[in-house]
């Protein structure tokens, strides 16, 4: 195994959805189960997920429900303030780097997420790329994101290992042929590295 495929939300980092209904419902001075219906029952979320909209037209589309301007930035950072990292993962994912092997992210994310998680989270310079569902235009467990993050990485299925916290999403990318883990844990997931010959306890 030379390639890791990480994803973002619930491995790497803590997130709410909860947290982002509420700081949108704020921010627009909308009631929170409009905003849930919108993001949700109405698959705005997921359309800017899969990139069919971008954060200009979440934009208009919060402005017409409030009937009043909004800020650009603030909806953004409203809707993104939802994250925490993940303490405990920063040295696994640092002894996988001195052992040259490479790092993917591997996330079903929206442009404002993954800018803001860039933007406060250091550890995503340790990666050596990032397969987005927004970029790429397909989410997991859409075999069209694997075979982006294979094409990406330039690795054989054989030499991955992709690391997720939704069974689904793992079952998936096994039945694809890639070797994968249901995240339940950095100490779990240390065993799982060690049961593949990647021994990242010796230097934590």
């Amino acid at each position: 195994m030379r390639t890791v495929f990480f994803d973002l939300g619930g491995v790497l980092v803590n997130f709410s959805h909860e947290k982002m209904c509420q700081n949108i419902a704020h921010f627009c001075g909308l009631n929170l189960d409009l905003v849930k219906a919108h993001l949700f029952e109405k698959n705005l979320g997921e359309d800017y997920e899969r990139g069919q909209i971008d954060s200009h037209t979440i934009h208009q589309h919060f402005m017409q429900l409030t009937k009043r301007p909004l800020d650009f930035d603030g909806l953004l950072e409203a809707a993104s303030s939802i994250f925490s990292p993940k303490e405990e993962m920063l040295p696994i994912l640092e002894e996988l780097k001195k052992q040259e092997i490479s790092l993917f992210l591997l996330s079903n994310t929206c442009e404002a997420h993954f800018w803001y998680v860039q933007k406060h989270y250091p550890f995503l310079k340790l990666f050596d790329g990032f397969v987005l569902s927004y970029e790429v235009k397909a989410r997991k467990p859409e075999e069209a994101i694997y075979d982006a993050a294979l094409e990406m990485s330039g690795a054989h299925k054989s030499q991955c290992f992709y690391v997720d916290d939704i069974a689904e999403y793992v079952a998936a990318a096994k039945s694809y042929g890639i070797d994968s883990h249901h995240f339940e844990g950095a100490e779990k997931l240390t065993a799982a590295l060690e049961k593949r010959d990647i021994n990242i306890t010796r230097n934590l």
